[in-house]
């Protein structure tokens, strides 16, 4: 019975470790703080190896702007335009390239990108941001997290800054970013996991003989 019961604690762990993986994307609770939540992982402490690349340096309301993430392939990214000054999530992403999707972040849900399995992304992986059409800050910058793997991320890569172009107003309306969700594929939104649920019936399982819960 001891046994048992170490066992089950053994496949709870793998488990609980395996659903905090995220391999479909980055969770809503990270849209702030930008961590995976990798479950006894670290950030990594030396330099990224990455570089972001943008096509521009000025930003105007209804141009895009294209981002590239340089260096070695990855597997996981969270990727948002911000200030310095708040954590306020800025423009909206449109149609995510291959393997990414849009991250549904409650304070602007078009203003998040992240990955949507763990197949390599790479500098030819590029991302395609549209500038809000209200409330423009002066400046601002893309920042994003970086996964290699499972074990091996880095937080707070970014980009050179971006300046609002003078040339250019910004206008009073509010963008809902309603045209640009319609382009975006259903299957985007994030959805946990299902081998914790897998894991529960085998619990259940070697408890009671039946996987119902």
């Amino acid at each position: 019975m001891a046994q048992l019961i170490l066992f089950l604690l053994l496949v709870l762990i793998t488990c609980n470790t395996i659903s905090i993986a995220y391999p479909t994307g980055a969770p809503i609770s990270a849209c702030q703080s930008m961590k995976p939540g990798h479950v006894g992982v670290y950030p990594q402490s030396k330099p990224a190896p990455y570089i972001m690349k943008i096509n521009s340096s000025l930003y105007q309301p209804g141009k895009p702007i294209q981002v590239q993430i340089q260096g070695p392939p990855y597997r996981g990214i969270l990727l948002q335009a911000r200030t310095y000054s708040k954590p306020t999530l800025y423009g909206t992403w449109l149609e995510p390239p291959n393997n990414t999707k849009i991250l549904a972040c409650p304070e602007n849900t078009l203003g998040s990108i992240t990955h949507s399995n763990t197949n390599f992304k790479d500098q030819s992986t590029t991302y395609i941001w549209m500038p809000p059409d209200s409330s423009c800050p002066n400046v601002l910058f893309f920042v994003a997290t970086v996964a290699e793997a499972f074990n091996i991320y880095w937080l707070g890569v970014r980009s050179a800054i971006i300046f609002k172009d003078p040339a250019v107003g910004c206008s009073n309306s509010v963008n809902t970013g309603q045209s640009v969700f319609l382009a975006v594929n259903s299957g985007t939104a994030w959805q946990p996991a299902l081998i914790p649920v897998m894991c529960l019936q085998l619990v259940l399982f070697l408890l009671f003989g039946h996987f119902e819960p």
